[in-house]
């Protein structure tokens, strides 16, 4: 959690008070830094780590979902290999979104990011749920599922209509982009 949340704090930090703006439900967030809103986990499970975040520009054009890896103290190196892939939970069960989702390494760290055209569909996953949202690996050399990150869904509604009305999008329609 420390690597995105940082990002979209820093940027909030490093602008005027009139050009960013910030809201925050459960343990979820919303923030509008220009004319881009982000929607994010503010914390994970214990013994878990990272985030969620959703990312839209005006009008909901250029819908992101992502995860971002946040290390253990001391933890350097990708925490999966080239062949592991992602699997998505919802409400302890597996939905077919994990398979749109595809490791990802960036300057800020190692995640995960989905196939834009499916964002509009893990709104509607996180959405319907009524617990949590868990983020695994199967690390195919070990042969097992891990998981990385397990999120509260306490807020994500508030805080995405939130982001909604600040850039002008409805959630559940997205427009192709």
């Amino acid at each position: 959690m420390r690597k995105v949340i940082a990002v979209p704090f820093l940027a909030l930090a490093l602008t005027s008070p009139a050009a960013a703006q910030q809201f925050g439900s459960g343990d979820w967030a919303a923030s509008r830094i220009g004319q881009t809103c982000y929607v994010f986990t503010v914390r994970s499970a214990r013994d878990t780590s990272g985030a969620l975040v959703f990312s839209f520009e005006q009008q909901g054009f250029n819908a992101n979902f992502s995860y971002e890896y946040a290390p253990w103290p001391g933890e350097t190196g990708a925490p999966w290999g080239q062949d592991d892939y992602v699997v998505l939970e919802v409400d302890g069960e597996e939905t077919w979104l994990g398979d749109e989702m595809f490791p990802v390494e960036t300057s800020s760290g190692y995640g995960a990011s989905m196939t834009s055209g499916f964002v509009v569909e893990m709104i509607g996953e996180i959405s319907g749920a009524s617990n949590s949202v868990g983020y695994s690996m199967n690390l195919q050399a070990q042969g097992e599922t891990v998981l990385f990150g397990l999120f509260s869904v306490a807020g994500f509604e508030q805080s995405m209509a939130q982001a909604g009305q600040w850039c002008q999008f409805d959630p559940k329609a997205l427009p192709e982009s």
